[in-house]
């Protein structure tokens, strides 16, 4: 458990990250117009790259003797983070 403990706050770091970079390729730097943005497939691609970040460390790290418990919490923080990435990126 410890060491999921100490693995979370690399794998968000790398997450926001993503989610950074999903913000710049959105809207540059200086403002957000409509003409200038990119596809939204790239954001949602990004958003999802950031979801397996976060749930990588609960994939990897043995937390519990149950893997079906492990995938299931991934797969769900996966979701739960790309989702929430794209909308915050999309929607500023």
């Amino acid at each position: 458990m410890l060491h999921l403990i100490l693995a979370l706050p690399l794998s968000v770091i790398g997450a926001l990250l993503a989610l950074g970079f999903a913000s710049f390729q959105w809207c540059g730097l200086t403002e957000c117009r409509w003409g200038d943005r990119v596809s939204p497939i790239a954001v949602g691609v990004l958003a999802l790259v950031a979801g397996l970040v976060v749930a990588s460390p609960f994939w990897l790290v043995r937390w519990t003797h149950r893997a079906p418990v492990r995938v299931a919490v991934g797969l769900i923080l996966t979701a739960v983070v790309a989702i929430f990435g794209y909308l915050v990126v999309t929607h500023p």
